[in-house]
């Protein structure tokens, strides 16, 4: 009897010990997601009303000596109430993607303008739990990957004929005997109107080329989804950034670029990093798209507490060349530090978040929309903690014409943030030059703010906070006419009636 007992236990032994291999149970799963749910976005606003446990993997960046495993699975959430998940500084897809550990392609059912109470948000999602004893315990949500490059797609417009016919009805009706000068209004205004066309024809058919970003890069994930949303064949170029798109739109190498609003107003007035090109006068913006918030990050451990701290420090500020790199030495310079007083590291944010977790820089500053993968990733490896900016700081930093403007980056945007963090941002903008017609504008226009785009789950986290009601906040150069008309007639067409 006693060896049968013996057995018996080495058996319960054996099972509970696989079934500690493989994570946490259903409803470990599921409580650890209300959680962070709760955390990330405001009480009353989803329920958690379907999760199925998808399987787990082991994690193999897990710390030396300690077992950790990544959960898959996916969950069906229902609004409580109308909540706008783009609104720019409250809490929102930022905090959906932290919560669920769901890339923008993961998670669907977000609508630009707002989503209604009793819509569905489903989402494909990861946790991160690590073994203690004979209980696992969550560690933060997982993260995500860049979507890959989408097909394009293209349309024609019809009613080309009837046009034709109108204007020839109109030359017809012309007497012949008209004056020299009508005859060459008619001449103009046709040749005006075929060089017009042959240009459109071709840019639609080589596509319009949007100068995005760098590979993995915010920019250039926005120009993809929007490519794939889109009808429009619209070809994302990838570059170095918003300096270079700045230039490769000033040289009418692309038709449409992508900025920080801080970049494009130097470039408008021919300042800074634009000294020597000169204004750009005829620069525009179609609108501004999401927030671009500064971020400071440090280790947990470390003792820093405000910017201030950071003097003899070793900073990365970005790479040369880089928008992100102006913004933060203009950051330091009004919180009382100039590049002499740090030990300055030219990085890009990828190297320096690496370094940071190596204990060879003590600080990272990037602006870069909310969440940023990069942060995200980071703070899966090695707990880091976001600097605020002091109120003197942010005072001096944003104005009337200034292209920052305060921000908070609201608790629970990044995994295992407890706090909001008051920063600046600069808006991230969609800007064009004289090449382009005012209907052509107006179309591109309606393509990017359009309500019922789900550029998010295309491949976008920032495509989420793209919408009409904020296409002016932030907009730091001159908006071309036809957009500005464009959206003042979609904002009226969305007004209560």
């Amino acid at each position: 009897m006693r060896a049968l007992i013996a057995v018996f236990l080495a058996v319960l032994l054996a099972v509970s010990l696989a079934g500690c291999g493989g994570g946490p149970d259903a409803e470990s799963l599921r409580a650890g997601v209300n959680e962070r749910l709760a955390q990330a976005l405001p009480a009353g606003t989803v329920e958690l009303v379907s999760l199925v446990r998808r399987g787990s993997q082991a994690d193999t960046k897990a710390p030396a000596g300690e077992t950790r495993r990544t959960v898959y699975f996916d969950a069906q959430l229902r609004l409580t109430r109308d909540f706008d998940f783009g609104g720019w500084d409250a809490p929102g897809v930022a905090g959906l993607v932290s919560a669920l550990g769901a890339g923008p392609k993961g998670i669907s059912g977000i609508t630009s303008g707002g989503n209604k109470a009793g819509d569905i948000i489903r989402a494909h999602g990861t946790a991160l739990f690590k073994r203690e004893g004979d209980k696992w315990v969550a560690v933060t949500s997982g993260g995500y990957r860049p979507a890959e490059a989408p097909d394009y797609a293209t349309s024609t417009a019809p009613g080309a004929a009837a046009i034709l016919d109108a204007m020839r009805k109109v030359i017809d009706s012309v007497p012949k005997d008209a004056s020299p000068a009508q005859q060459a209004a008619i001449q103009q205004e046709l040749s005006a109107a075929h060089a017009s066309i042959r240009a459109r024809l071709a840019r639609a058919a080589d596509g319009y080329a949007i100068a995005a970003g760098a590979e993995h890069g915010q920019y250039l994930r926005f120009a993809r989804a929007l490519a794939d949303e889109t009808k429009v064949r619209v070809v994302p170029l990838i570059t170095r950034g918003g300096e270079e798109n700045l230039r490769l739109l000033r040289e009418g190498k692309v038709s449409v670029a992508l900025a920080q609003g801080d970049a494009a107003l130097d470039a408008y007035e021919g300042k800074g990093a634009f000294a020597a090109d000169g204004p750009y006068t005829s620069l525009r913006a179609v609108g501004s798209l999401y927030p671009e918030a500064v971020h400071v990050l440090v280790r947990a451990d470390d003792s820093l507490a405000s910017v201030a701290d950071l003097r003899g420090r070793k900073v990365a500020i970005g790479e040369p060349g880089s928008a992100s790199r102006i913004t933060a030495l203009r950051m330091l310079e009004a919180n009382g530090l100039g590049l002499k007083d740090i030990a300055p590291q030219e990085l890009s944010i990828g190297a320096a978040l690496v370094a940071l977790r190596q204990k060879q820089v003590d600080a990272v500053i990037q602006v870069i929309g909310v969440p940023s993968d990069s942060v995200r990733d980071a703070l899966e490896d090695v707990p880091m903690r976001l600097l605020p900016l002091s109120e003197r700081a942010i005072a001096a930093l944003t104005g009337s014409k200034s292209a920052y403007f305060p921000y908070t980056i609201p608790r629970g945007a990044y995994p295992n943030q407890k706090q909001d963090v008051h920063t600046i941002a600069t808006a991230a903008l969609l800007l064009t030059a004289s090449d382009l017609s005012d209907s052509e504008v107006a179309a591109l226009t309606r393509l990017v703010y359009s309500t019922g785009n789900d550029l998010a789950a295309r491949g976008s986290a920032q495509g989420a906070q793209v919408s009409a009601k904020t296409a002016l906040q932030g907009l730091s150069v001159p908006q071309h006419i036809a957009a500005a008309k464009e959206l003042d007639a979609m904002t009226a067409a969305a007004a209560p009636k």
